[in-house]
Formats: structure tokens, C-alpha cells, sequence
């Protein structure tokens, strides 16, 4: 069985063979030899042996002890990926070392400051083992660094080569040169990999380096002597559809004074509309949402720190089985919704364009399910054209049928963005970032489909998740008659129209996804029929919300 030490030992002398590599393409630059040329092909040859067994002594030593300390699971983990650039590094040194015979007199590249390049590497490679060993942040970073030198380096360098060409009888050097500059700023990639493996050994999360940055800035903009990341220690982070990562950062116990927080990395104008839109919830409904603890932004991305909430989310909730606090936590949302829907409610007609948001998602839909775009079919003794048609018939019906108010609605309300807490009996929403004054009937839809799409069939529980839904639904139709909405059933058929139909591009399950487009044409078709007679004698079954 492989030991954590026996790696670091291997992993020692791989770190030395590549410095030597690097040392030997340098004095080759400054001296083409044949000899010196053959000298760093085979120590190419002995670097993949070294990366080939490191790499599997890792895989054996994370199979082999299950319940080994995290930290040096990752460790292993990051020893694993900084091998494989090593090795990188050591492939580019034959690649430049090939490149030699076509060079000439070595006194052209000298012309270019190639050692720079050099300098920068070896002073990142030599700093990898303290840094892993010291599990140290900072050094980390200043592996990292040799990525932006050798990047800057070479866009330098990239345009004098341009501008000689256009002047040179020897294209070719020139062309020669470029090459192995090229790949001494590959050097620096491959190094900018080695250092944030570093940082996931630290860490345990994987993060780029820009990330690391933006989170650093912010949590130590939150403390007043709590520096970086080095006094915190990272929850899960996963990412979310829309491209933002999530997860948690917390005090370890040496720096129990600071608060743990919930963070967001992505892209800045995201998570600047959350930001402003977070800010306009705690003005209407304060403690509804976390408040903003701290946000940064650069050019590359950006980070936004937010209250940490304790409790579960409405599908935790619902998932559990157990009726009591299911039926506790959406009281408590009613309430809710109620008191926020009438303090925000503003007496001018919007349209919610459900089948206009559905024609914008609808080729995502066809990619994971290209059967639906099949023309007809039949529902029991009953010919339906084909959806798309229905879609453009249904066009129409988008554009007419308005809701008579406006209220502020959450834009994404779906059981994992709603935080129940059953000690206080307090409600939270998250992921507000599409906030905006529009039709209830947007985030009711959206809550009755997020139900139903669980997937999830144990009788019990789902009893409970539709349970969860008809009550739900029952709560909405009492808000839409005490304030006289009368197309509410046809607004909220367009909108599970569109929430059901959207919904199966993330459904993998044929049967289960078929089961939510046959709902949508279904209500399509009914509310196409119903044309001509007053909406107020519509309804939508409940039945579509039983599977």
C-alpha cells in the first residue's frame, strides 16, 4: 500500500529532476549541443516514469485509506495534478530542445531576454514543496505569479518578432524563436496549475486564482484583524446553473471571532444585479433576505459575501417525509407572501410572457429531448397538433391575457432558493438576483413545477410533495380572489405551461420528462379551446400537479 510519505519522497525527486531540466534547456539555449540535446530527452523519459508511478501511488493511497485525514487526502489529490504539470513542463523542454537545430547562432534569442522567462521558473518550481508542506497560501500565490510573468514576457516579445518579420530575410529564425519563447510561457500555465493545486491543498476547494483573490479580499475586508483565508475554512462549493459558484466560509477555531458567511464567485454583472436587488429586499421586507456583508469586483470576476442563514430548504423540507413541518414551514410562507404581495402590489396590468420565455428556452428543450419536436400525437381519443404549432397558437394568448397588478416577485422560486428555520418559524428567500416587479403567477408556476419535478417516487414522500403543492395552489387562488384576479387560472396555466415544458431540458429520465411535456401540452391545448368564453370560466385541475 502506497504511504502519504513515500509520494512526498518521489514527488521530491521528480521536483529536482525538473529543475534540472530547466537548468540544462537554459544552458542549451546559450549553447546548442547535440549532447545536451539527447540529456534532456532522456531525462524526459525518466520525469513520465516518476509523473506514471507518483500518480498511481496517489490513486492507491486515496483507494486504500477510506478514512485518512481530509487534508492529506487532498494534499495527495494536489500532488497528483502538480506531478502531471511537472511532467508538462518537462515535455515543453524536449519540445524547445527540438527546436534548436533550426535556431543558427543562439545570439538572436539571446536578443530576446529568454533568461527572464527562466528566472520566474525557477524561483516557482523551487518554492512547490514548502509550499505543500507548509500548506502555505501566500507561497502558493507566488507560484501562481510566474504565469503572469511569463505571460507578460512573451506578449512583449510576441510583437518584436512581429515587427522583425516584416523587415527580415530569415523568416525562419525568427519563427524558431517564437516557438520556444511560446512554450517558456506555456512553462508559466502549467505553473499557474501547480499553484492553485497548492491552494486546493490548503483549502480543500478547488478555486482559480482569481477567485482566491476576489474571496480573500472579501472575507478580509469583513475583519478587522483577520487577514486572508489562512484563519478560515471553506464549506462545500458547487456551482449553479447559472454560472456562480456557491459555498460557505467559516472561523476555524483559532479565529472563532469571525462569522461565518455564505459566498458567491462569478461574473460581476450577476452578481451585481443580486447585489442591488438584495438591497432592495431588505428595504421591503427586512430580514426576508441576507443582508450583503461585503462585495468585491474586479475585471475577471467578482465576490459578494452575504449573511449566513441557519435552516433547511423547502425541498430538504419536503423531502423528509414527515407532513408536520412541511405544513408548519409553508404556513409560515403564506403568511409571508401574503404580507409581501400586498405591500408591494401596484395597481398597473403587466404581462408575464410565459410563452415568450419558453420560445427562448424551447431549442435547449428539443436538444435533450429532439422526440418532442415530433409533429401530433394523440391525448386518449384525441388528435393534438404538433407543440411548436400549439406554441404559436398560444402566441397570442401571451400578449392578451395581463395580470391587473404587479407585486414584487422572487424570479426564481424554487424549493431549494426558500430557508425555513422551524426554531424561530422564520422565512428566507435566496438567490434573489432576478428580482423584479412582475406577475405573482411567475413564482407560484415556478413553485408548483419545482414540486412536481422531484424526482422522487417513494409513495409517502411524494404524497407529501404533492400535498405541498395543492395547498400551495390553494393558499394562490385565495390571494387571487380576495384581490379580483380574474384570468389568474388562464395566467397560471401560460405559466406552468412554460415552467413544466422548460423544466425536462434538466431531466435526463424519459418517462419522467415525458410526463411533464404531455402537462404542458395538455394545458395548451385546453387553453386554446377556451378561447372566445369568458376566463373567468376556466380552471386548472389540480390533477396536473399528481404524478
Amino acid at each position: 500500500m502506497a504511504s502519504f510519505e513515500g509520494i512526498l519522497r518521489n514527488f521530491r525527486f521528480m521536483a529536482v529532476q525538473t529543475t534540472k531540466q530547466l537548468e540544462s534547456t537554459r544552458r542549451l539555449l546559450g549553447a546548442p549541443d547535440p549532447r545536451l540535446v539527447d540529456a534532456i530527452r532522456k531525462s524526459d523519459d525518466y520525469i513520465d516514469t516518476q509523473k506514471s508511478m507518483i500518480e498511481n501511488e496517489c490513486f492507491r493511497f486515496i483507494r486504500g485509506n477510506p478514512q485518512a485525514d481530509e487534508r492529506v487526502v487532498d494534499t495527495v489529490r494536489a500532488l497528483s495534478i502538480i506531478t502531471a504539470n511537472l511532467e508538462r513542463i518537462a515535455d515543453l523542454s524536449v519540445n524547445i530542445a527540438r527546436q534548436t537545430q533550426y535556431l543558427g547562432d543562439p545570439a538572436l534569442l539571446a536578443s530576446f531576454n529568454y533568461g527572464a522567462y527562466f528566472e520566474s521558473l525557477f524561483e516557482s518550481v523551487a518554492l512547490i514543496a514548502e509550499a505543500l508542506q507548509q500548506r502555505d497560501s501566500s507561497l502558493a500565490l507566488r507560484i501562481c505569479h510566474a504565469e503572469h510573468v511569463t505571460d507578460r514576457l512573451y506578449r512583449a516579445d510576441f510583437q518584436e518578432v512581429i515587427a522583425a518579420l516584416r523587415t527580415s530575410r530569415e523568416p525562419e529564425r525568427l519563427i524558431t524563436v517564437l516557438f520556444i519563447l511560446h512554450y517558456l510561457e506555456r512553462m508559466g500555465d502549467s505553473l499557474l496549475n501547480v499553484g492553485e493545486a497548492v491552494l486546493f491543498a490548503v483549502l480543500g476547494e478547488r478555486l482559480k486564482v482569481h477567485q482566491y483573490r476576489m474571496l480573500d479580499q472579501a472575507v478580509a475586508a469583513t475583519a478587522e484583524n483577520e487577514p486572508s483565508l489562512d484563519k478560515m475554512e471553506l464549506g462545500s462549493i458547487w456551482g449553479t446553473r447559472s454560472g456562480v459558484r456557491v459555498g460557505t466560509v467559516g472561523p476555524t477555531q483559532e479565529a472563532d471571532s469571525l462569522r461565518k458567511v455564505l459566498f458567491k464567485e462569478g461574473r460581476p454583472d450577476k452578481l451585481q444585479a443580486e447585489k442591488e436587488s438584495l438591497q432592495r429586499w431588505s428595504q421591503v421586507a427586512p430580514g426576508l433576505v441576507p443582508a450583503v456583508v461585503e462585495f468585491e469586483q474586479r475585471e475577471a470576476g467578482a465576490a459578494l459575501l452575504l449573511q449566513y442563514l441557519d435552516g433547511a430548504t423547502f425541498q430538504e423540507i419536503i423531502l423528509n417525509g414527515d407532513p408536520k413541518p412541511a405544513r408548519q414551514a409553508q404556513d409560515c410562507l403564506a403568511e409571508t407572501l401574503n404580507r409581501l404581495w400586498s405591500a408591494t402590489r401596484k395597481p398597473e396590468p403587466v404581462n408575464g410572457q410565459y410563452i415568450r420565455q419558453l420560445a427562448v428556452r424551447i431549442d435547449d428543450v428539443y436538444r435533450m429531448h429532439p422526440w418532442f419536436r415530433r409533429g401530433g400525437g394523440c391525448i386518449g381519443n384525441r388528435s393534438i397538433p404538433a407543440f411548436q404549432k400549439l406554441l404559436e397558437q398560444a402566441a397570442e394568448l401571451d400578449t392578451t391575457l395581463n395580470a391587473p397588478f404587479s407585486v414584487l416577485i422572487h424570479g426564481d422560486f424554487n424549493l431549494d432558493n426558500i430557508i425555513y428555520n422551524r426554531d424561530a418559524n422564520s422565512l428566507h428567500f435566496v438567490d434573489v438576483y432576478r428580482s423584479c416587479d412582475m406577475d405573482y403567477v411567475q413564482d407560484i408556476s415556478v413553485f408548483l413545477v419545482s414540486c412536481f419535478r422531484l424526482p422522487v417516487f417513494v409513495r409517502n414522500v411524494r404524497r407529501n410533495i404533492e400535498d405541498v403543492a395543492c395547498r400551495f395552489l390553494a393558499f394562490a387562488r385565495r390571494f387571487a380572489r380576495d384581490a379580483g384576479d380574474e384570468t389568474f387560472e388562464a395566467r397560471l396555466a401560460l405559466g406552468l405551461i412554460r415552467s413544466f415544458a422548460t423544466s425536462t431540458r434538466f431531466e435526463l429520465n424519459r418517462v419522467f420528462a415525458r410526463a411533464m411535456h404531455e402537462r404542458a401540452v395538455w394545458l395548451l391545448t385546453r387553453l386554446l379551446s377556451h378561447r372566445g368564453r369568458p376566463w373567468t370560466d376556466f380552471r386548472v385541475s389540480d390533477s396536473v400537479l399528481v404524478y
